[in-house]
């Protein structure tokens, strides 16, 4: 889907992760959720979460957290992966980018 604010078109949005340990690859990536969630089956959810949020993180912006702001002053959103699990979302438009603040159990997620 494209996505057009600010005069930019978005054909595929670029994720960026916030987390104090610097992921930089799917490698990175696998290997930091492996440690978190020990279910195959879990790992590959947040994986079709993440895709989704690449097509278009607007659409998937129905839990914006009440209050709550990353550090650029963008308000930060809330997507399920199961019924316990969420990854907690900023978006960029101007530049395409998803910054992916949190991927972890409920209250784990969102203690900022």
């Amino acid at each position: 889907m494209v996505y057009k604010r600010f005069n930019v078109v978005c054909d595929k949005w670029e994720l960026e992760f916030m987390f104090r340990k610097r992921i930089t690859n799917l490698e990175d990536l696998s290997e930091f959720l492996a440690k978190e969630f020990p279910h195959e089956e879990v790992i590959m959810l947040i994986f079709d979460k993440l895709h989704l949020l690449r097509e278009d993180p607007k659409k998937y912006a129905k839990e914006k957290l009440k209050n709550q702001t990353d550090k650029d002053g963008r308000p930060l959103f809330s997507i399920e992966v199961t019924g316990d699990i969420r990854i907690v979302y900023s978006f960029e438009p101007k530049n395409c980018t998803v910054f992916i603040w949190r991927i972890g159990r409920h209250k784990k997620a969102y203690r900022f």
